[in-house]
């Protein structure tokens, strides 16, 4: 008869089992978890990619826009002197005058004063001209004495030499409730050689400030002395 092959008992069985478990199935010996690889190669180009060449370009625009609107509103670019950034705060401020004039259904003024100028507001309750305190719309001076010319509806109006104690005062100029300026004109002479630059409405009834070219400056009083 013949030999009987012996069996395995449960142990070993068990055993082998788990020494085929235990095997490598592929090179390296450890399980491919590819996801897990995608989510790292991902990972590494984010960090590795930079900035494009267009995100560079509008960090760059972006600075050179700041950097110009700070030199400007510091005078440092344009060539404009204190003067003329004078006049440019002036028109700002009367913008806003405007809109308050609109919204509020009344007369805003401005009076010039001997080193600078004020704003006003009329009050129907009284029917005189008062003075406005804020910290917007107030009382405001001139960085540098100005040569001042002003002319309203096409007369020269003398400008203030010496402050004035007037009971009942009254501006020069403004913008009515409907939001239309007075038809004035505001020059001043900047820089040497001479310039005049003019503030007042447009033909159109816009507030602008421009540069007069070709005109001759006329003696002006010159105001903040």
């Amino acid at each position: 008869m013949g030999q009987r092959l012996p069996l395995s008992t449960t142990g070993d069985a068990r055993a082998r089992v788990r020494s085929l478990l235990a095997r490598p199935r592929w090179p390296g010996g450890q399980p491919r978890d590819r996801r897990g690889q995608h989510r790292q190669l991902v990972s590494r180009q984010l960090k590795t990619r930079g900035f494009t060449l267009i995100e560079i370009l509008v960090v760059v625009t972006i600075i050179a826009l700041v950097t110009g609107g700070a030199l400007l509103a510091l005078g440092l670019i344009g060539g404009q002197s204190g003067s003329s950034r004078d006049l440019e705060r002036l028109q700002s401020l009367l913008l806003d005058a405007r809109d308050r004039a609109e919204l509020e259904n009344r007369d805003y003024g401005v009076r010039l004063l001997a080193d600078g100028y004020e704003f006003m507001a009329f009050d129907a309750g009284t029917g005189r001209w008062l003075p406005i305190a804020d910290r917007v719309l107030g009382v405001a001076r001139w960085s540098t004495p100005l040569e001042l010319e002003l002319d309203v509806e096409g007369r020269r109006v003398l400008l203030r030499r010496e402050p004035e104690r007037d009971l009942a005062p009254a501006p020069d100029f403004g913008v009515d409730a409907s939001g239309e300026f007075t038809a004035f004109e505001l020059r001043t002479v900047v820089g040497s050689p001479p310039r005049v630059w003019r503030l007042g409405p447009d033909d159109a009834g816009e507030l602008q400030l421009r540069e007069l070219q070709g005109r001759e400056p006329a003696a002006a009083p010159r105001i903040g002395q």
